[in-house]
């Protein structure tokens, strides 16, 4: 896909919506193809310049007419981050980056909040906290892959000190979960897994990141003692009450699919910091769930957090900006956690915090941009980390959460 050389910060959820998009002096009926707090992609059919500023309104279905919509207030400042032919003749998709969070009268809380847009097939969940629907694999070819997301706003979330979820009470009646359980999609056939967002299609224009033929050949070759795990543990996997051994294999299937896609696709960057992100939430998931399974010591997610920052470390050169950040964030983290706390530039708290402090020295990120932003948060969540080296000590945690 086009968007996959950036870093997704907000979660896509798949909602097809109607919408007006304003350009210049041109007005254009569009369709929404996903949408989340950060941005979208629409369909068009009018070619839009990459980085044009462009404002786009939201329909929503109207509260007292059933079957009408109502259109809502525009959204200011949305910058085409990339654009590229659709699949459909004639039309164009483009993805569209938020440069502020939009507020609750432009539409976009009310559709993620209420899931009352139109939508591919849906899943009937049995967690009230869940979002269900069907995806494709891009691997195989399978249908009906069953895929997850997590209801806007049902759950109270803190991350850890690496930036990874923890899912706590729900809210207004909805469902507990713990969704790192089920962050990972799974197709039944090949035993493909990975996040949802970028690698199951989802609509006719969804194309794979990777070189699907390159993939599915080591895939075959690498996968069979895990598929044998697959097949005395599938019954109810692809449901929306996997079990902590489900669980578990989810995450050691994409860890073999990560390792493969990061040998294939050596120089892209995405799959290094994938990669490692999915380690650092299985390490969440351990520490979670300690004595749950026997393999589920503290050990065990202190390995992980060590594969995590051994990937990123040694594949760094390979980040985009963006995924550069958030990765040296990432290993600033983990050497704290382990007391890895030398500032010398040798060292990997050293390196890399010096790497964010010179960042825009000689390149200057554009003022709004989306590097920018992130450049702004990375910077604070560092210091943060930093100044409380002492109290994120591993000895200090009785888990990956601040006491």
């Amino acid at each position: 896909m086009s968007d996959m050389s950036e870093i997704r910060v907000h979660e896509r959820r798949r909602i097809v919506f109607p919408a007006r998009l304003h350009v210049h002096n041109h007005m254009e009926n569009v369709v929404g193809l996903d949408l989340s707090e950060g941005g979208c992609r629409i369909r068009c059919k009018r070619p839009v310049n990459i980085f044009s500023k462009v404002l786009l309104e939201i329909y929503i279905p109207s509260s007292s007419k059933k079957g009408e919509y109502t259109v809502c207030d525009p959204i200011g400042s949305v910058v085409v981050r990339w654009a590229k032919p659709s699949k459909q003749h004639g039309y164009f998709i483009l993805g569209l980056q938020f440069s502020s969070r939009p507020g609750e009268n432009h539409g976009i809380n009310h559709l993620l909040e209420n899931d009352q847009s139109s939508t591919v097939e849906k899943l009937v969940c049995q967690n009230s906290s869940l979002l269900g629907h069907y995806v494709e694999c891009f691997v195989c070819g399978q249908e009906k892959v069953q895929q997850y997301s997590l209801r806007s706003k049902a759950l109270h979330i803190k991350n850890n000190i690496f930036g990874i979820p923890t899912f706590g009470e729900p809210v207004d009646g909805k469902d507990p979960i713990d969704y790192n359980f089920l962050y990972l999609t799974i197709c039944p056939n090949c035993n493909f897994t990975a996040p949802g967002d970028e690698f199951f299609k989802f609509s006719q224009e969804d194309e794979p990141s990777f070189d699907v033929s390159k993939f599915f050949e080591k895939w075959n070759s690498e996968k069979s003692k895990l598929s044998v795990k697959y097949n005395q543990n599938k019954e109810g996997i692809d449901g929306d009450s996997r079990n902590i051994e489900q669980a578990n294999l989810s995450y050691e299937l994409a860890a073999l699919g990560f390792k493969i896609l990061r040998e294939i696709n050596s120089e892209n960057g995405v799959f290094v910091r994938l990669d490692a992100m999915i380690k650092a939430r299985h390490a969440q998931l351990c520490m979670t769930n300690l004595g749950k399974k026997a393999e589920f010591t503290r050990e065990k997610s202190e390995d992980l957090l060590k594969e995590a920052k051994l990937i990123l470390d040694d594949n760094f050169e390979t980040l985009s900006e963006i995924q550069g950040l958030m990765g040296a964030q990432l290993l600033v983290a983990i050497s704290v956690y382990f007391g890895d706390i030398s500032i010398s530039i040798i060292d990997t708290l050293g390196k890399y915090m010096k790497f964010i402090d010179n960042f825009d020295t000689s390149n200057k990120p554009e003022e709004g941009s989306q590097t920018s932003k992130i450049l702004t948060q990375v910077r604070a969540k560092v210091k943060e980390i930093y100044q409380n080296r002492d109290m994120y000590h591993k000895e200090k945690l009785n888990t990956f959460l601040p006491e």
